[in-house]
């Protein structure tokens, strides 16, 4: 779905003249990301489908929960979350699924609901989501229940209903799909329950796996060794801030060389000031598309950064995989109102899309002080740094979004179809199960009942015979 850049700011300024009229204190953090970032504003906007007064509410809702849970203060380091609970591996992000986005993995069989404080667990899901919110700069996850091995004692109602209203009310449009995997069958009714709790459009999300079908949903790298992949990932809690600290030691982009063609979609600003400097056209999603138009075959997009800001400004584009792409130009001055194209190319023609999605671009915009050593401008620590992150994806020839939606569409209504065909299947081998329960008590009470008879007629024979 598509929201504008008008609905954004529509939105935006709503919230302040609520924010004005109640006289209401949210946290700082919370007001900054209002402020700043149009992606989470968007994300309301189509969580809501467009709906101006329900985005409004589900926003100020979010503000009112982040406030009284602590959201912004959870952190492993200051005992507002049990490190023991994160330790032990019951739920953790790992691996992407087929549309390239970070799975939650959920390991069903290692929760008793009686051996945890619930409030506790709620505590640890949040702290994830929140997390992987960073992670992902707000892209959407998958929430992986692996239910190998796990039966009626580890089924936790309450638990998996907290989910379900974290993703409906307070993580707007967080959710990519929900994937059963090697669901029992003795937990089928629980899971007809668990169905009505999510709305249509979420229902469709929903994807009963094994096996024999895990590839079509999850990507084949993430396939994990007891899932019948490759992947021998074994958990190991780590610390978010150890990961920061180990980020500041390492260089993540790489400075792009001579430029040519590629692509990505602006997700997220992982820091902008209140005044932005560059604008970035278009603003939603860039794509990878042939382009044969020089005789190579090759895969390009393209960007316009627009000079919005008073003074002249810098930029400086950077990539996480140097060898694959190509930027013209990387590096380069704007003066003010000044618009400059910028293009992309993707080496190869082999590179899968979920090897793409991976793949993302920095751009760093600094305000030029002095044209004649840009090299030492920019050394400086600037503070009022701006950086956009921008994603990858790669479009098939001639596709668009609608038979993309339509693909999408069709092939959920098929797995719906096949799933519904397998709840009836197990509905009815429940019955089969209670009548052939019930047939195995009356064969059990008669194999008693013959044995006392049994035992009845030897002691009567035997008492008959002895006294003669």
């Amino acid at each position: 779905m598509d929201i504008s850049t008008e609905s954004v700011s529509a939105l935006r300024q709503s919230f302040e003249v609520k924010l004005n009229e109640k006289n209401e204190v949210f946290h700082p953090l919370d007001l900054a990301k209002i402020n700043n970032s149009d992606a989470w504003l968007q994300r309301f906007l189509i969580h809501t489908e467009g709906n101006q007064e329900e985005a409004l509410s589900m926003l100020w809702n979010v503000c009112e929960w982040r406030k009284s849970f602590g959201v912004n203060e959870m952190s492993e380091s200051n005992g507002t979350v049990r490190i023991d609970y994160l330790e032990e591996g019951i739920m953790y992000p790992h691996g992407m699924d087929i549309d390239g986005k970070l799975m939650f993995i959920i390991r069903c069989k290692l929760h008793f609901k009686a051996s945890k404080d619930s409030e506790e667990c709620k505590k640890c899901a949040v702290y994830w989501f929140e997390r992987m919110e960073r992670l992902t700069n707000g892209d959407q996850i998958t929430i992986f229940f692996d239910m190998m091995g796990s039966g009626l004692s580890n089924l936790d109602m309450e638990f998996t209903n907290y989910l379900i209203n974290l993703l409906k009310m307070y993580y707007p449009a967080f959710l990519n799909y929900i994937i059963i995997y090697e669901m029992p069958w003795v937990l089928n009714a629980a899971f007809k329950i668990i169905k009505t709790w999510l709305p249509a459009k979420a229902v469709k999300k929903i994807k009963f796996l094994n096996k024999n079908s895990l590839s079509e949903f999850v990507s084949k790298e993430s396939i994990m060794v007891n899932w019948g992949g490759e992947d021998n990932y074994k958990f190991n809690f780590e610390p978010e801030t150890k990961k920061i600290e180990e980020t500041k030691k390492k260089v993540h982009f790489a400075e792009t060389m001579e430029v040519k063609n590629g692509s990505g979609d602006i997700r997220d600003i992982v820091y902008m000031p209140k005044e932005l400097k560059l604008k970035i056209n278009p603003s939603e999603v860039l794509t990878f598309i042939k382009d044969n138009s020089n005789g190579y075959n090759e895969l390009m997009a393209s960007l316009t950064f627009i000079n919005d800001y008073k003074d002249p400004i810098a930029f400086k584009i950077k990539t996480t995989c140097l060898v694959k792409y190509k930027v013209r130009p990387s590096t380069g001055t704007l003066i003010p109102q000044e618009s400059i194209k910028v293009t992309f190319v993707l080496n190869g023609m082999s590179i899968k899309q979920t090897d793409v999605m991976r793949d993302k671009f920095l751009v760093l915009v600094i305000p030029v002080i002095d044209t004649k050593d840009m090299a030492e401008m920019w050394k400086i620590q600037w503070e009022t740094k701006e950086q956009h992150i921008l994603k990858c994806k790669i479009s098939n020839e001639n596709e668009t979004v609608n038979t993309w939606n339509s693909y999408d569409q069709n092939h959920n209504n098929d797995l719906e179809e096949k799933v519904n065909k397998l709840m009836n299947m197990v509905t009815t081998l429940e019955i089969s199960n209670r009548v052939l329960s019930q047939h195995m008590r009356y064969v059990k009470y008669s194999l008693y009942i013959l044995l006392l008879v049994c035992l009845f007629a030897v002691g009567f024979l035997w008492a008959v015979f002895y006294h003669k």
